[in-house]
């Protein structure tokens, strides 16, 4: 029984940046330990769902992305097995987040095809199950379905409410190529990044000032990514897409995630909007962002 209703359901996947992101040693795992100001932003992926007459599955479609590496297919096929149903519908992905960006992109789809199947068909999952199924497909996946800016601890999945953050404006700036993260990370331990008790202690100092945070300059002061300067060696052009924003009034400017995007911050929308005309000409993309909920 397909049990999905005649009209498409549809939902917005946003973007993240991490304002700021410490990172420790590998573990066994294969994960490495992360400390992370995250939040979501305004630009969006959409994601529709409709059902499909005949055959049977999940039929992905759309976002330019082999069927195999559709975090959005994963998450779906993952929640049909934990909730014991037969869909047969299909999935259309329309991107507008870039990929391998350091968006999470592919993370907020695949969050955002859960919070659809569980709200549409009004499915009885626990927030402990569904957090436990959205890391089994990827390590940013629940911080998607919590919403709002999290502090992100473990490999991504320990998630706290950072609370209210003092207003700010987004430049997010993209060269238009993509940087995979595992290459990133493998720099990262190639240059000897990560020693264990600097890390304990970024971690420490970032909760405290995000405890003791009171106005924009003390966001703009937080703004740090240890990842940085492993895709900088990689990929030049991030830090002269950093020093582009810092010129046309950035307070700070870093690289979100593991690149190659580069974002700014700005108190108001008007500065925000004169930088982003400033700088589209030497940028591949450039967006005038929000923070979301």
């Amino acid at each position: 029984m397909n049990g999905w209703p005649d009209v498409p359901a549809r939902i917005l996947a946003p973007a993240k940046i991490n304002l700021h992101l410490a990172v420790g040693p590998r573990r066994a795992d294969g994960y490495h330990p992360v400390c992370s100001l995250m939040e979501p932003v305004s630009l969006y992926d959409r994601l529709v769902m409709k059902p499909r007459k005949g055959g049977g599955g999940l039929t992905p479609s759309g976002g330019g992305i082999p069927a195999a590496e559709n975090t959005v297919t994963k998450a779906a096929l993952a929640l049909v097995r934990l909730a014991g149903l037969r869909l047969n519908v299909e999935i259309e992905l329309q991107k507008e987040i870039p990929v391998a960006a350091g968006l999470g992109g592919g993370s907020s789809d695949a969050a955002a095809a859960l919070r659809l199947i569980v709200s549409t068909l009004g499915l009885s999952v626990s927030d402990v199950d569904l957090a436990a199924l959205a890391f089994s497909v990827g390590a940013d996946v629940p911080f998607f379905l919590k919403g709002g800016a999290q502090l992100a601890e473990g490999a991504g999945e320990i998630l706290s409410s950072a609370g209210r953050l003092p207003d700010h404006w987004i430049v997010l700036a993209s060269p238009g190529f993509e940087l995979s993260a595992a290459r990133v990370y493998e720099k990262f331990d190639q240059m000897g990044c990560g020693d264990e008790e600097e890390f304990t202690e970024s971690c420490r100092r970032l909760k405290k000032k995000v405890a003791d945070m009171e106005n924009f300059k003390h966001l703009s002061e937080i703004v740090k990514n240890e990842l940085e300067p492993a895709a900088v060696s990689i990929c030049a052009d991030i830090d002269t897409i950093k020093q582009l924003l810092k010129d046309v009034g950035a307070s700070s400017a870093m690289m979100s995630g593991s690149g190659p995007s580069v974002f700014g911050l700005f108190p108001d929308e008007k500065s925000a909007r004169a930088a982003a005309g400033r700088l589209r000409p030497s940028v591949r993309d450039a967006w005038v962002l929000r923070p979301v909920a």
